[in-house]
């Protein structure tokens, strides 16, 4: 899977290098989830990453991205992604949109 330049990282992510070492390799990390662009539904969305390198994803072209440790904040960084799309004259309701 691949990550965007500009990751989006929440602040209760630790050990920044390990973590992407991790995703880059398809290694689960525990308590980590990712923010995911699916190109081909134009549609972002909320894994972990053990639900994230499942067979049902492994195949599909996706691009992360946002990392956080937990659901919750996970959440937190897409609503920030949003307004920060919108305080950039972005379309905040277009997914794409989001992640440049």
């Amino acid at each position: 899977m691949e990550l965007i330049d500009n990751l989006f990282v929440a602040d209760n992510v630790t050990n920044l290098e390990t973590v992407i070492y991790s995703l880059r390799r398809d290694i689960p990390v525990l308590r980590l989830y990712c923010i995911v662009y699916f190109a081909d539904r134009n549609r972002l969305e909320i894994l972990s990453s053990r639900e994230l390198f499942t067979p049902r994803y492994k195949g599909r072209q996706g691009v992360i991205a946002g990392i956080a440790m937990g659901r919750a904040e996970a959440v937190d960084m897409l609503l920030f992604m949003a307004q920060e799309a919108a305080a950039n004259g972005r379309n905040a309701g277009d997914p794409s949109q989001l992640i440049l």
